[in-house]
């Protein structure tokens, strides 16, 4: 009899730390946690030599969180790219975004305001730096001058697949 009473109160201490772990589980909320230490984010990131601006602060599809990109260039050349802001939930999507990001920064760079290859596995991180980035673009041709090249029409609404990785592939969508 003894034996039998001892089950039960066992079982609901055993419970009891389960539904507590459960509703005391927090998922890290990502920020900028993975992202390398190259990759600066705040109001100074991606302030370089020339005119910057600050594209629309995008969505990344599924909840995943929020980009913006912020641009410099000078005589129609992006000299710098950084992020303005950059929030990121779960740590999964900081992962994956903390690899997605300096390739994104890097094909800026390397395309000057031309079209972007999306990251394979990566589509809404990419379609939503594509958007943020055409976004600060778009506001700096509007300044006149040698940075009006870099604007309108550049193809960063809709980021082009990567080449050799089937382009969107629906999978993993970051």
């Amino acid at each position: 009899m003894k034996r039998s009473a001892m089950v039960p109160a066992t079982v609901l201490v055993a419970t009891a730390i389960g539904v507590g772990a459960v509703f005391g589980y927090r998922p890290n909320s990502g920020g900028n946690a993975a992202l390398p230490a190259t990759v600066k984010v705040g109001a100074t990131a991606g302030v370089g030599a020339g005119a910057s601006a600050v594209g629309t602060d995008q969505s990344i599809s599924g909840g995943l969180g929020d980009i913006q990109v912020r641009v410099s260039a000078r005589n129609g050349k992006i000299t710098s790219v950084g992020l303005a802001r950059l929030n990121i939930n779960g740590p999964q999507s900081a992962q994956i975004t903390g690899q997605v990001v300096p390739q994104l920064i890097q094909e800026t760079l390397a395309a000057n305001g031309g079209p972007i290859q999306a990251v394979s596995g990566a589509t809404y991180t990419s379609q939503a730096y594509a958007a943020s980035l055409q976004s600060a673009l778009d506001k700096l041709a509007k300044t006149g001058g040698t940075n009006a090249a870099l604007g309108s029409g550049n193809g960063n609404g809709g980021v082009v697949g990567n080449p050799g990785g089937g382009g969107y592939d629906g999978g993993s969508d970051f």
